[in-house]
């Protein structure tokens, strides 16, 4: 099933008892699950009707408790269990969830998301083949011309093909950046109905995924005020910061591999093939070899596990967490 024909099932009054939503586009998730909420969820039955969980934190067993209660006058009970790919389940552990999804309760709407399905594993095998699997991936640029226009139109607006050209031009294949930028653009265009290309090279920026690069040859120069800069614009855009601090965590690893390689006299093209990556990589790398230690490089991964730590159980602010570790990096 596609993003699309979920949603007009659920609007149409057709809804699945059970949703898998998997992919690293979670302006999609985030989308579909505001959709069951306009359809099952209201002020009055919030309390009892809406259940949400994070698979990292919680059991099978928390989940499939929250299935068997009674929803609130005689509605539909929504069930959401978050970061289903965290939660390192075993197959012993897995065995209820497979259970119900054979027999699912018709009165509950259970989501489970994940930013990418393991299908080494049984339950993901499974949960792939549910009607109500979803994939939730940036579908690519071409197709996103359609579908910001469409968007626009549903709100009545007509945007310009050039203009959603422009658009893409500037952000890339980003969905829930496309989307958020159009809010500003309908909000600018006023009263006009039409958006133009000019009213697009007036409000929306430049904030391509090339961005999060920007963000780490910034890290590699040790250049923590534009590291600064670059990390508050991607985070006042929306990206993930779970996304950022894993681009960080490549690019480092890059280095570092080509610096071992580099200590062995290996020639890059060498390099590139012992890596199996793309030779200008590793060309780009060996500017900055010189700029890490060995020792700087572990302190990096060091600060990087502290912040991964940080962001996923201790609840801290992730703008902090993450301007914390820019400093410590550009500082090593």
């Amino acid at each position: 099933m596609t993003f699309d024909e979920a949603i007009s099932q659920i609007e149409s009054g057709s809804p699945e008892p059970v949703y898998f939503l998997h992919g690293h586009e979670r302006f999609f998730q985030t989308e579909l699950i505001a959709a069951l909420k306009r359809k099952y969820i209201t002020e009055e039955n919030r309390d009892f009707n809406l259940e949400i969980y994070d698979a990292r934190a919680s059991s099978v067993g928390d989940w499939l408790a929250a299935t068997q209660t009674l929803p609130f006058m005689g509605g539909t009970k929504l069930v959401l269990v978050n970061q289903l790919n965290e939660a390192g389940l075993k197959a012993n552990e897995a065995e209820p969830l497979l259970e119900y999804l054979e027999r699912p309760a018709s009165d509950i709407c259970l989501v489970l998301t994940a930013d990418q399905a393991d299908k080494k594993k049984n339950v993901f095998k499974t949960l792939i083949k549910i009607k109500g699997a979803i994939t939730t991936e940036p579908p690519p640029e071409p197709a996103l011309i359609p579908w910001i226009r469409k968007r626009a139109q549903a709100e009545g607006y007509r945007l310009a093909a050039d203009a959603a050209r422009r658009m893409i031009d500037h952000i890339g294949a980003r969905p829930g950046l496309l989307a958020s930028e159009l809010e500003k653009l309908i909000t600018f265009a006023g009263k006009e109905k039409d958006v133009t290309e000019e009213h697009v090279l007036s409000v929306v920026g430049e904030i391509r995924q090339e961005n999060p690069f920007a963000l780490t040859e910034a890290l590699k120069e040790k250049n923590a005020q534009k590291a600064l800069s670059l990390l508050d614009n991607q985070l006042e855009h929306g990206e993930d910061p779970i996304k950022v601090m894993g681009m960080i965590a490549w690019q480092l690893r890059v280095i570092w591999e080509v610096k071992a390689y580099q200590a062995k006299k290996i020639p890059p093209v060498k390099i590139a093939g012992e890596m199996g990556a793309k030779p200008f990589l590793v060309e780009k790398a060996m500017k900055h070899t010189g700029r890490f230690s060995c020792e700087e490089l572990r302190r990096g991964f060091q600060h990087l596990a502290q912040a991964d730590r940080d962001l996923k159980t201790t609840g801290k602010d992730p703008e902090g967490v993450l301007q914390t570790l820019v400093l410590r990096l550009c500082s090593a």
